[in-house]
């Protein structure tokens, strides 16, 4: 019988209906176990495991519980830090290639040279890494936000332009101005490290 334990949030409280086992696991010919952490998930509804499906889930039901297994080598974390850093693994990575390809046109290349699909390449990269740089340094409202959404509220600002005798003034919603100042200050602020 397997020694189940409860299921903990990123806080370290106990999640309700949801449970951890951990059990070493040997494959083939090879000398060393690996970790294997089974979390299960109590649900209501589906009670027969049904194994003539050929779809490849990450997910068994079987009599009121969905089962899903992990398998790691990081013997020093907890079940439940094991399932949390799995649950995110694709989280952040994704959004960064999906940002890279639609916002910086990292998914289509200009020409047929190698060579200079590989600079366009480079500098598509470049562009997005000053981009996360500098959305560190953005207010807590915008940092989020991808650089459709950035440019739009921070670069495409409709502005009066108004000229009187010898001056020049630009008029912008007093919204709009607050937050320019705001991004200005933290830009100001940012201190770079030592090369």
């Amino acid at each position: 019988m397997a020694n189940w334990s409860p299921m903990l949030n990123k806080q370290g409280e106990k999640v309700q209906y949801q449970e951890t086992c951990r059990t070493l696991h040997y494959i083939g010919d090879y000398e060393e176990p690996f970790t294997l952490i089974i979390q299960r998930k109590r649900i209501k509804g589906q009670t027969m495991l049904d194994l003539s499906d050929q779809e490849t889930n990450e997910e068994i039901n079987s009599n009121g519980y969905i089962y899903r297994a992990i398998a790691t080598n990081q013997k020093n974390w907890s079940d439940s830090q094991i399932i949390h850093w799995y649950n995110q693994r694709g989280e952040d990575s994704e959004n960064r290639i999906k940002e890279l390809k639609l916002d910086f046109g990292g998914d289509t290349l200009p020409c047929s040279s190698f060579d200079a699909n590989a600079l366009y390449f480079l500098i598509a990269i470049l562009s997005y890494n000053l981009f996360a740089l500098m959305r560190q340094l953005l207010p807590e409202e915008l940092v989020n936000h991808r650089v459709i959404t950035l440019r739009w509220q921070l670069y495409v600002i409709a502005v009066k332009v108004v000229k009187t005798g010898r001056q020049l003034f630009v008029k912008v919603r007093a919204d709009h101005q607050a937050l320019i100042n705001r991004v200005l200050h933290s830009l100001k602020q940012f201190d770079p490290p030592p090369i």
